[in-house]
């Protein structure tokens, strides 16, 4: 009986694994098998306040503010082509009116709050299958587990990706897979839009089934990134790793390797990592995590043709939900991101290292199966190794509200 439900649990993760991720959170193979539900709508408002809305070094605006929108989430795993979605529509309104951007004000006082992610996995054959993966976001706020998100607060932007891959068995043990995928970020106000960008990718794999619980791959990845502003880049990675069932509520994952960048006739190589860490429980402490490390292209210009051509980046974040009861649940993470910038096109241009991290924390009320409470606390802090512009800031967004669920 075991036996056969860790085979159950590698085989949904395999499936999983081979869909492209939409979030790094998504690195660890998916713990335990997807259940399937009808579609669930639901509507959610919440009053807060933000001490700086609009990321400033310094005269930090602050404001009340209220967000409200609705929802809905639909899983259909039993059928051939099994799909899943998840979106949100809605608004944030702050009650002062503080908006700038840079030292202009644009009497900017609503936010959008949208996102749409879904998923099809088609199976042609019992050795076949295609998966696709859709991301779509348009808010304010960096999604740093995103991998293409610069490091603060830019204005509103929308943010997407789109993943495809064909994976086939060759035996119970061998398997192979291709993947393409197109992505990435463009922002609304002008004053950001130098950081506008898009990414191509495509890449081969092959994988090995070790046991019910282990499972080895090697993978090769090309990606284009295409800048609005300062220079393209192309990337060669080669990685070698793993995915390993830790026990029946847990997984983790690994994979290392190099990166080759190529950009303005320069070859620069990197290392590249890759780790998640899943755990998943009905009550008790839920957690889930990445670390990445890859050379990226984010943020890169620094204007009138100068741009740093190597930005080395660490990506982590953590995740995590402890059930104390039924009714009560509290809710802990963290966020950092990490980017080195160096081989800068101008001679005086010196190296730079900007990071920001998120702490955050949080309780969930059940008052009833179909309305729920909670109350939550962020923290930003942004450090910027630099004099330039859009400096250091500090954030606090404490909000509280209530979804309902039908």
């Amino acid at each position: 009986m075991r036996s056969h439900f860790y085979k159950q649990l590698v085989l949904a993760c395999l499936c999983v694994s081979s869909a492209g991720a939409v979030s790094l959170y998504d690195t660890a193979p998916m713990v335990g098998l997807p259940e399937s539900h009808s579609a669930t709508y639901s509507v959610y408002a919440k009053l807060g306040y933000d001490s700086n809305v609009n990321t400033a070094h310094s005269d930090e605006d602050a404001s009340a503010f209220v967000k409200a929108g609705l929802g809905a989430t639909f899983a259909d795993y039993e059928s051939v082509d099994k799909i899943s979605y998840r979106f949100n529509l809605g608004m944030t309104r702050y009650l002062s009116d503080v908006s700038r951007v840079g030292n202009t004000y644009d009497s900017k006082t609503n936010y959008a709050d949208c996102g749409l992610t879904g998923t099809i996995v088609h199976a042609f054959n019992s050795r076949s299958t295609y998966t696709a993966a859709l991301n779509l976001s348009y808010s304010p706020e960096p999604d740093y587990a995103s991998g293409i998100s610069a490091a603060r607060r830019q204005g509103e932007c929308f943010n997407w990706s789109f993943n495809n891959s064909y994976s086939h068995s060759i035996d119970a043990r061998w398997s192979w897979n291709v993947k393409c995928g197109y992505s990435g970020i463009l922002y609304s106000e002008t004053e950001y839009q130098t950081d506008d960008r898009q990414y191509l990718t495509a890449g081969a794999g092959l994988r090995y089934r070790a046991s019910e619980l282990m499972s080895y791959n090697v993978d090769f990845t090309y990606k284009n990134d295409q800048r609005d502003y300062g220079y393209n880049s192309d990337n060669i990675t080669l990685m070698v790793g793993f995915d390993l069932s830790l026990d029946p509520v847990s997984s983790c994952s690994a994979s290392v390797g190099l990166q080759q960048k190529y950009i303005r006739e320069k070859e620069i190589l990197s290392p590249n990592v890759r780790l998640g860490y899943n755990r998943k429980v009905a009550e008790g402490l839920s957690v889930n995590s990445y670390f990445v490390l890859s050379n990226e292209n984010v943020d890169t210009y620094r204007g009138a043709g100068a741009s740093y051509l190597s930005d080395l980046a660490v990506r982590m974040g953590v995740n995590a939900v402890y059930t104390l009861s039924p009714d009560v649940s509290f809710t802990f993470g963290i966020s950092l991101l990490r980017s080195c910038y160096t081989e800068g096109t101008y001679g005086m241009m010196q190296d730079e290292t900007n990071y920001s991290w998120n702490p955050t924390v949080g309780m969930n009320y059940k008052f009833s199966e179909d309305l729920v409470g909670n109350i939550t606390y962020t923290y930003t802090y942004y450090d910027a190794d630099s004099s330039r512009k859009y400096g250091d800031y500090k954030r606090h967004v404490v909000s509280t509200g209530l979804t309902y669920s039908f």
